[in-house]
């Protein structure tokens, strides 16, 4: 039958602390830095998971997955564009022109890039960011500006602005001069990622027209399932007539994708070890206390407690110390992820300042995204490691003699 009492002495130990006001004192810190590591690993998790979650969502939801083009434009669009959508991994198509040029407007001038857009097929390449609404407002001498590039130009709706670009043809060997064209700007949008400091949508036609062209450029397309781009790439092009290319967002952002992915690695493991930490901590803690309490043991001892009795004692308050610490730094960590993204902005409003600039990150917000899975995992590891490390202090308690400890009382 399984004895209660070294369950309930090891629960008391814990509960009473130790009359060592030192080992009382490196107790607390054991139970806080395990609190806090528990706590700080959630917390991070839960805003690397949704930086990641971002990536996928509005920065791979704002660009392409794959963009199909050819030098001087997209033959019998109807046609190519029906071959690509029978594709099983294709999940819409959009037609597209896009030119560089620059934007100007009261002595200041901002590099941009112009994508000309068909609003009835762009539900699922701008929709997330402009609304059709907004794109059918555009007329032949109106643009939608992003908020990043209406800011630097001190521009708002209803403006008129400047817009140079180069003209494709040569004459002897030598470039025309830029088309210079005025119009207004109907409308502002955020994507709230790196294009709000560059992106003009325009027209589709008026935007082909400044290339040059009297077809579109190329069609963008959006995927089912985005990490097989690159074999879709090659699949479609292969179908396709001869002259057709192919770019997809593994080229534009697979880095960033990686260097998210690696920051989430190295950040947790630096985390991690505040957990480690924390543990040792409590080797620490526990093995003063059985220096504290020998004669206590030895006279548990001399009742008829076994060495496998000690043992639990003292694994008994190592399991307590990881299940306080972990379950109040989970709860810590989980209130802290659910409310970074608040408490980040008010911040940000209170101090007047933007702790995530578009200009230098992907995105301008803290995102945080919070995995229950997670929790489990980082709670389960941080008490399985407490129980783990208390095992050596238990087995040194268990060694002690009672007849070395007793024979001067």
């Amino acid at each position: 039958m399984l004895k209660i009492f070294p369950f309930i002495i090891g629960f008391k130990n814990f509960k009473s602390g130790s009359a060592n006001s030192l080992s009382s004192f490196i107790s607390l810190l054991a139970i806080l830095g395990l609190t806090l590591g528990v706590a700080l690993l959630i917390l991070v998790m839960s805003i690397m998971n949704g930086f990641e979650s971002e990536m996928e969502s509005k920065i791979l939801g704002s660009v392409p997955h794959i963009q199909i083009f050819k030098e001087r434009g997209v033959d019998d669009l109807s046609s190519i564009t029906q071959l690509i959508e029978a594709d099983h991994n294709v999940r819409s198509t959009m037609p597209f022109s896009r030119i560089d040029g620059m934007l100007a407007k009261n002595g200041t001038s901002l590099p941009i890039e112009l994508l000309g857009v068909e609003a009835a097929k762009s539900k699922d390449f701008i929709g997330s960011f402009a609304s059709l609404d907004m794109l059918l407002s555009i007329k032949e001498n109106s643009f939608l500006l992003a908020k990043g590039v209406a800011k630097k130009l001190s521009v708002e709706v209803g403006d008129m602005v400047t817009l140079l670009v180069p003209q494709s043809r040569s004459l002897g060997g030598l470039q025309f001069a830029p088309k210079i064209i005025s119009f207004k700007v109907e409308g502002i949008f955020s994507t709230h990622t790196s294009l709000d400091q560059k992106l003009v949508l325009g027209p589709l036609k008026k935007v082909t027209e400044m290339i040059g062209f009297d077809r579109p450029q190329g069609v963008q397309i959006k995927l089912d399932n985005i990490f097989d781009a690159r074999e879709t790439g090659f699949r479609l092009v292969k179908e396709l007539p001869p002259g057709y290319r192919f770019s997809d967002w593994i080229q534009t952002h697979g880095n960033l994708y990686q260097a998210i992915k690696m920051s989430r690695k190295m950040v947790l493991l630096l985390v991690f070890f505040i957990i480690v930490a924390a543990v040792f901590n409590v080797v620490s803690m526990l093995m003063m206390t059985v220096m504290d309490k020998r004669s206590c043991i030895a006279i548990l001892k001399t009742l008829g407690a076994k060495n496998s009795d000690i043992v639990l004692i003292f694994l008994t308050q190592g399991f307590l110390i990881g299940a306080i610490g972990s379950l109040v730094g989970a709860i810590i960590g989980v209130c802290g992820a659910l409310n970074a993204p608040l408490i980040v902005s008010k911040l940000e409003s209170f101090l007047g300042i933007s702790f995530l600039n578009s200009e230098v990150y992907p995105i301008d917000f803290l995102p945080s995204k919070l995995i229950w899975g997670d929790i489990f995992l980082v709670v389960s590891v941080a008490m399985a490691l407490n129980l783990t490390v208390a095992i050596y202090p238990a087995l040194q308690a268990a060694k002690v003699k009672p007849a070395s400890e007793l024979k001067y009382w």
